[in-house]
């Protein structure tokens, strides 16, 4: 199961997204996670773009999801969070940002139930990797037509800025 991010509507020109509708959606999802139940799913998975605070309370109100894969806060989450809910528990876990980790979850799934689980997240050595040749030709002709204007200077900064959030930071 999918969730996207709740601000879009917000975070983004209205045009972007005209036909569709954002929101936390919780009787929707858990429509969604019941229909997924009752066709035999054994196991259900949250991939989320809601935030680490948001699907944590997700995760405190929906019953049937047994994990949530999240992103958008860019949290490293070095093991999962387990939260209650009136039905059972649902792991929650973000596997930070731009590529920096894998997050492994491997599920011990007996009697249609996680059994166990064991979470790892791999670091990723980008600058240990070497780029691909096609890749890096790919960006490049993609880029090119807008390269002046990604390239312009805009201003200077005499002090160290840092990210406050996900909505204001550099």
């Amino acid at each position: 199961i999918g969730q996207a991010f709740p601000y879009t509507p917000i975070a983004n020109p209205r045009y972007f997204v005209s036909e569709w509708t954002f929101g936390i959606q919780e009787d929707e999802m858990q429509k969604v996670v019941d229909e997924a139940r009752s066709k035999g799913a054994r196991v259900v998975i949250l991939l989320s773009h809601n935030g680490m605070d948001v699907d944590l309370k997700l995760a405190s109100r929906v019953t049937g999801i047994d994990a949530i894969l999240g992103g958008h806060t860019h949290d490293a989450v070095p093991q999962p969070t387990v939260v209650g809910n009136r039905n059972g528990k649902t792991l929650v876990t973000n596997a930070g940002s731009n590529g920096k980790f894998v997050a492994v979850l491997d599920l011990d799934v007996r009697s249609n139930r996680i059994a166990d689980f064991r979470y790892r997240l791999v670091p990723v050595f980008s600058n240990l990797l070497p780029p691909d040749p096609g890749m890096v030709a790919h960006v490049a002709r993609v880029r090119e037509p807008f390269a002046a204007k990604l390239d312009e200077k805009l201003a200077t900064t005499e002090a160290l800025l840092y990210r406050r959030g996900n909505f204001n930071g550099t």
